[in-house]
């Protein structure tokens, strides 16, 4: 249990006797499911506004679980408000409570509101506390690259070659990071999780020069099942603290249901699954159905989220992220995307479909693309020009990892 009311007594006894402006943002965790409302969950979460409030605000938990989150004037309520969107993911699973956020959420306006908080502090501190369970917790069972016709095929004996020589390549070379942030109207980006990816185009530099990787899909769905394994093994090994939280695989439906991805799982600690995506392709999840439902319904319940990657927005119509049950979905940019939407109502019917903050816009590489995914109410944002404005704010930092295939 945490309980942080004599701090937030503190930090608020100065402004109040001198009739300052603060706001003050209540959370009422404590009506969300118990079995969700984790001591490393939320500390995780009361330390995660540390950088988004720096010097001029502070979040506490009491002990019921609420956390108060308090700032001043110069933070604007969209930088706290896209702080909250990664806040509310963390319980997306207590579904029929989601449903009513805004009944999570009061807010205080200083100095008028100061009686009702002090007396919402006091209610909390003379109420009950959350009683922790004995119960231990049960362990729950883009688009590929233009062929070059110089090229050569991939071909099966060159399968087996490249398996093999995965079993000892070193992937540091061919890493690279991008954000997935959160961005508000006139908010700073505020990173959701990085991603990490591994180029397949590098790697079919590295082990087979001059051969498209790609270009055989059957071969090359064949060769992603042993990167995955390659992949899952790598993190699981990891000492350096980089994937403890915060990040994504781009896994095979197969290989969620495969013996190393048990072990993956047991290297993770039980209250940051829910911090972890696991990104599927349509072309997987609807070439075999079932399989896709047997494996959702194991990760969702083992904590991992999932999102369905590489959607296109002729691909979105065939997309129901409600019937589906996946938590995201990833939508690629392209230029004529807007003319798209203008044209086509049920395209746009079909992206609103999706729900606030589930739908991340990737390959965002210009301001055009921000400004058009705002008018569909989209948040979540990936790309270069992303990158750009993360660059310009010192502030940011990495929080957390993705690992997944780039083709």
């Amino acid at each position: 249990m945490i309980n942080q009311e004599e701090p937030l007594r503190h930090y608020l006894a100065g402004p109040i006797k001198a009739n300052k402006k603060l706001t003050v943002l209540q959370l009422k965790i404590s009506l969300i499911d118990e079995a969700l409302r984790k001591d490393s969950l939320l500390n995780t979460i009361v330390n995660s506004f540390y950088d988004v409030l720096a010097l001029y605000g502070q979040a506490f938990c009491l002990k019921n679980d609420d956390i108060f989150i308090v700032y001043s004037p110069k933070i604007s309520d969209n930088t706290v408000r896209a702080a909250l969107i990664k806040t509310w993911m963390h319980f997306s699973a207590d579904k029929q409570t989601m449903q009513a956020a805004d009944l999570l959420e009061r807010t205080y306006t200083l100095p008028e509101d100061k009686e009702a908080l002090t007396y919402e502090i006091s209610r909390i501190g003379n109420g009950p506390a959350r009683v922790l369970s004995e119960k231990k917790e049960k362990k729950k069972f883009v688009a590929p690259p233009v062929f070059d016709k110089n090229q050569k095929l991939f071909t099966p004996e060159m399968l087996a070659r490249v398996s093999k020589a995965l079993q000892n390549t070193d992937f540091s070379n061919m890493i690279r990071r991008q954000s997935v942030c959160i961005i508000l109207e006139d908010a700073q980006p505020q990173p959701l999780f990085e991603e990490v990816f591994v180029s397949i185009a590098d790697l079919g530099e590295s082990i087979l020069p001059g051969v498209s990787l790609t270009a055989t899909p059957w071969l090359f769905q064949d060769l992603t099942e042993t990167l995955d394994k390659r992949v899952l093994n790598s993190v699981s090994r990891h000492d350096d603290g980089a994937f403890t939280h915060d990040f994504s695989l781009n896994l095979n439906i197969s290989t969620i249901l495969s013996e190393e991805f048990r072990e993956f799982d047991d290297n993770i600690r039980s209250s940051m699954k829910n911090t972890i995506v696991l990104e599927l392709q349509p072309i997987d999840i609807f070439s075999d159905l079932r399989s896709y439902l047997t494996a959702r319904d194991y990760a969702q319940n083992l904590g991992y989220k999932i999102c369905i990657d590489g959607v296109t927005y002729k691909t979105l119509k065939f997309i129901d992220r409600e019937r589906l049950s996946a938590d995201y979905v990833k939508l690629t940019w392209p230029p004529d995307l807007p003319f798209a939407l203008q044209e086509d109502a049920e395209l746009t019917e079909r992206l609103t479909d999706i729900g606030p903050n589930r739908a991340i816009l990737c390959r965002v590489d210009d301001e055009e693309a921000l400004l058009v995914a705002k008018k569909y109410d989209i948040t979540l944002f990936q790309g270069r020009y992303i990158q750009h404005l993360m660059s310009k704010n010192p502030r940011n930092r990495r929080v957390g990892t993705t690992l997944l295939r780039k083709y």
